[in-house]
């Protein structure tokens, strides 16, 4: 039996990776770092390791996966010896990674002059949401790239017409030994990289065929998965079903959120890379194919998934829907002030200690989404359909800045307990409708009173 194959099989050391806000420990076994396929079948005695060198490598990336993946390859780039030779950087421009959640501004208020070319609406809904992309990150992938001196092509795509590249051709992609996907391929032209010679690898947060598609950590979440991980698989005609090269489980914290599960995959997937790389040869002779019978589909997400419907969400089903998307978009609910619709994003939620005191005995007689407050506390305490409550620790209306519970009271609350958030727009100079419960609630057939402090018509 070979050195290396008899070193596949040892267990070592645990791999502690932290950072500001995620911490992950994996225990990782020794043959991740020789093979980090999972393939028992294949008899390791007879096999002998190939470690590649000097790969000219285009690499895709997006997001928090995307920035650990090229800061590691960056690293084994100036690493002596070293499996590559070139990198070059395709990304989506710095602007678009860290736009902002809201795009157009508020609407005119009633009674101000119309805007030309303007249609009159029934009701104002004070603005909107259409990017999908709050991606929280100080940096992005075309950062890392400059200040590392690399070059960066970026990615334009018109709408309803496939993503192309700058300055990029099909006779570019002949420079190009092996192309690097971290970020949906839904935003790589895949016609322009046919002609590299190894084809391209994905980063994929998921033990494929788990939760194929764009949405993987969201989609984990939001099923409350206990167990997620990465692959690394071949990509072929854009899509994620080639074979699996590499994997690794993650196990998933039960109070996670999008942003922390991208980091902690981004500092696992990164280091996995970099270990096929290095042995891509030998990788891709114990690479699997993936099994089609146990295939699942994460969808690409709409506005529609990020609302909160109070009607029919219970408080840990809307907890699990905040963290399956923060860092990503944030969920949102309406709030009326007077006779204006404002969408208020919930930037900041927590799960209460049960055992902690209610803000007022009139708590659980008022209707799912009633705001309850008080002048000091750090939180706004809202009841759900499921007797349970949610606590909000930061919120933001649409076209103005974070607050803190504290300044939202301040500056918008006055009746505690007379405010209740929406779940749709009201049409305007109407008074706000009474919660309707659903059929089979105890409450079905109770009268709750109106007591929205601020209709104001």
């Amino acid at each position: 039996m070979s050195v290396f194959a008899r070193r596949a099989l040892v267990p070592v050391h645990r791999v502690l990776f932290t950072h500001r806000s995620a911490h992950v420990s994996v225990s990782i076994w020794r043959r991740l770092y020789t093979t980090p396929i999972v393939n028992s079948t294949t008899p390791l005695a007879n096999t002998t390791l190939v470690k590649n060198t000097g790969l000219r490598v285009l690499f895709f990336g997006q997001g928090a996966v995307g920035i650990e993946c090229l800061k590691q390859l960056i690293k084994e780039l100036r690493s002596d010896p070293s499996c590559l030779s070139t990198i070059e950087v395709i990304c989506l421009p710095a602007k678009y990674e860290a736009s902002k959640e809201e795009e157009g501004g508020p609407l005119p208020k009633p009674g101000s002059a119309k805007v030309k070319g303007q249609k009159k609406k029934n009701f104002m809904a004070r603005g909107r949401i259409n990017k999908p992309n709050d991606t929280l990150e100080t940096t992005s992938v075309s950062d890392v790239a400059s200040s590392a001196g690399l070059r960066v092509r970026y990615i334009s795509q018109a709408p309803g017409r496939p993503p192309q590249i700058s300055f990029f051709d099909q006779h570019d992609a002949f420079k190009f030994d092996i192309a690097v996907i971290a970020m949906s391929l839904r935003q790589v032209p895949m016609n322009l990289i046919k002609g590299i010679r190894l084809g391209a690898l994905k980063v994929h947060e998921s033990l494929l065929p788990k939760y194929r598609g764009p949405t993987p950590m969201q989609t984990a979440i939001l099923n409350n998965e206990e167990v997620t991980g990465v692959s690394i698989v071949e990509c072929r005609d854009g899509r994620d079903e080639g074979r699996i090269l590499a994997q690794v489980p993650y196990t998933v914290p039960s109070d996670t959120t999008y942003k922390d599960l991208s980091l902690a995959l981004g500092h696992l997937g990164s280091r996995l890379l970099v270990k096929t790389l290095q042995n891509l040869e030998y990788t891709r002779k114990l690479a699997v194919q993936q099994d089609d019978s146990q295939a699942t589909y994460s969808p690409v997400y709409k506005t529609e998934d990020f609302k909160i419907v109070w009607e029919t969400m219970g408080a840990k089903e809307i907890y699990r829907k905040y963290r399956a998307f923060h860092g990503f978009v944030p969920i949102h609910t309406i709030w009326r002030r007077k006779d204006i619709m404002n969408v208020l994003l919930i930037k900041g939620m927590t799960m209460p200690n049960p055992k902690l005191p209610l803000m007022t005995e009139d708590f659980y007689n008022r209707p799912p989404g009633t705001m309850f407050f008080m002048r000091k506390s750090p939180y706004i305490e809202v009841p759900c359909i499921d007797g349970d409550r949610l606590h909000l620790t930061l919120l933001r209306v649409v076209g103005r800045t974070d607050k803190t519970a504290q300044q939202f009271v301040n500056g918008y609350l006055r009746l505690n307990g007379g405010l209740r958030m929406l779940t749709n727009p009201v049409e305007r100079k109407k008074p706000t409708p009474k919660f309707v419960y659903p059929p089979g609630h105890p409450k079905e057939n109770v009268d709750q009173e109106c007591l929205d402090d601020d209709v104001g018509f």
